[in-house]
């Protein structure tokens, strides 16, 4: 008869042996099987919405109004409120991006927080919350995965340091709801759970489902990295059972039930509107992927490197260099000098899953980016994952290296540093969330949001007295005022459209004007300062545009 090992190592179980790999087992001998302790979830939780709350209480007196990119997303948030919404946020190329889930999420912070429990003063407000705990979610689902290699808590506390070292470095990575941030905490999640399940850690290929899903949704270019990222793991899972792959498939589905039904219930969950909106739009948005044609120019093999290299160290591509080396040198010795077993395993593949994420970033650079410079550095932003991993491949592989100290001591030090890194994360500027999402690099955008939109909404009603708004004459570079109009003008109420059907990528065909709207609309101009026409009445003036009504004989 086979021993329980023989057999679990034969049906991609992940299941630990009797052997030398219990060498870094925790001393109580804990089950690496079991359910992991509620502190896990939420401890890290609690530190990073705690910290972001705390920082952010004016969101809890101050209404804000969003506009520009943030009213674009409103737009579709409101119609995931009613459960319409099949298509995620706008791209600048034209199209939308594969799905909703980020949106819907914020939805469900704008119907609680704003609609529901009226603890926050604007929508907006609820859904930098949704934001926030969404993140933190994110956050606690890589502790748990670090805790459950171990059963440590040393070492959920190192990889909560980790964590919130990063976040001090780049607190607009919980902060901010601009989707290139949002990204990074998914992504990180992402690469950290699948190198997991590859180290044979099988009960986290539910939280790789998860943050795959989101990624997905979020953004076209995840179709390209998600998949190459779950390869490598089905390749390194695989490899060692290529003898016998398909009798131990048979019995994985046959027995780790708790393991594929989860993955296959997110993932049916997540497609589900994707397929919804392809098979009602055909070809939906794949159709426009497709035929989507970079324009690149010139880009070199030297630029894509320095491009890459910038999320080592921004700034300076030598520098970055150095970073990288180092950072896969510091993390390589303290891996080796963990004893052979789960720490061990699951550092090699989280190092490993960092390469293998680099190598597809530089082909993504290479085939698919267009703006390899600073005005392009946001396109990459979730690319600042990999530092951030090995760091915490660092910090973990050290508190599980040195097991002559007592546990007590141990766990001690580890806390300290999650302690001291959450106190940076809690001092630096930018975990106040700014209403300014631009890259530092381009810093002609400005905030995105204006507190006199409800005001010049309803003096614009006011005039329309009943008529729909139309916004027949819109220079170019006002388009961020329409966007904070047209979302406002929904939540009270009011009909508004746009006369010009080219910004229906960004407003969608809901707020096109009909023909009736044209000929009984109430017409209005949108002006930048400065631009408005001479003699031309002023409305109303908002943050960055001037309400006009529209010259006579357009």
């Amino acid at each position: 008869m086979d021993r329980p090992g023989d057999q679990e190592r034969q049906d991609l179980t992940g299941q630990t042996l009797q052997d030398d790999r219990h060498a870094a087992a925790p001393a109580d001998g804990a089950d690496a099987t079991r359910r992991r302790t509620w502190w896990v979830w939420t401890a890290p939780f609690a530190a990073v919405m705690g910290v972001l709350l705390v920082r952010n209480a004016f969101l809890f007196t101050t209404p804000l109004h969003e506009d520009a990119d943030m009213g674009a997303n409103s737009i579709l948030i409101e119609q995931a409120r009613r459960f319409t919404l099949l298509v995620g946020h706008y791209s600048r190329e034209k199209f939308n991006h594969p799905g909703p889930a980020f949106l819907y999420v914020q939805s469900w912070g704008e119907s609680v927080f704003w609609a529901a429990l009226h603890v926050v003063p604007a929508a907006w407000n609820g859904q930098l919350i949704a934001v926030y705990a969404l993140n933190a979610l994110f956050a606690a689902l890589v502790v748990a995965v670090g805790y459950g290699v171990t059963r440590s808590a040393r070492a959920a506390a190192a990889c909560c340091a980790a964590l919130l070292a990063f976040a001090a470095l780049i607190p607009a990575t919980f902060s901010s709801d601009w989707m290139p941030y949002i990204l990074i905490m998914p992504f990180l999640a992402f690469v950290v759970a699948t190198a997991s399940v590859a180290a044979g850690n099988l009960r986290d290929a539910w939280i790789a489902a998860l943050a795959g899903w989101f990624l997905i949704n979020g953004n076209v270019a995840f179709l390209f990295f998600v998949p190459v990222l779950a390869a490598g793991c089905v390749v390194a899972l695989g490899w060692p059972r290529r003898r016998t792959l398909l009798a131990s498939s048979r019995s994985f589905f046959a027995r780790q039930r708790r393991v594929w039904i989860p993955v296959l219930v997110i993932s049916a969950l997540f497609a589900f509107p994707i397929a919804a909106n392809t098979a009602l739009h055909w070809p939906g948005e794949f159709g426009k992927y497709l035929s989507y044609s970079p324009k690149q120019g010139d880009n070199h093999l030297r630029q894509v490197v320095d491009y890459t290299l910038h999320f080592w160290w921004p700034g300076a591509a030598r520098v970055g260099l150095l970073v990288l080396v180092a950072a896969y040198l510091v993390a390589g010795l303290l891996t080796w000098r963990l004893a052979p077993g789960p720490a061990r395993r699951f550092c090699v593949s989280l190092i490993a899953f960092v390469a293998l994420s680099s190598v597809a970033f530089l082909v993504y650079a290479v085939v698919a980016i267009d703006e390899l410079d600073p005005t392009g550095y946001f396109i990459g932003y979730f690319y600042w994952s990999a530092p951030a991993i090995m760091l915490l491949v660092a910090l973990f592989a050290l508190a599980e290296s040195l097991p002559a100290l007592p546990s007590l001591t141990g766990l001690a030090v580890a806390v300290t540093a999650a302690v001291v890194a959450c106190a940076a994360f809690a001092v630096a500027p930018q975990t106040k969330t700014s209403t300014n999402h631009t890259d530092p690099a381009n810093t002609a955008t400005g905030p995105d949001t204006d507190q006199s939109l409800p005001d010049g909404l309803a003096k614009m009603a006011a005039i329309a007295d009943g008529r729909p708004i139309v916004l027949l004459r819109l220079q170019h570079n006002a388009w961020p005022s329409m966007t904070g109009l047209l979302v406002q003008a929904e939540r009270a109420g009011v009909t508004a459209c746009v006369a010009d059907p080219y910004w229906e990528f960004m407003v969608t065909s809901q707020f096109i004007c009909t023909p009736a709207e044209l000929a009984g609309g109430a017409k209005f101009g949108l002006y930048l300062p400065g631009q408005v026409p001479r003699g031309t009445q002023v409305v109303f003036r908002l943050r960055r545009s001037i309400v006009t009504p529209a010259p006579s004989g357009t």
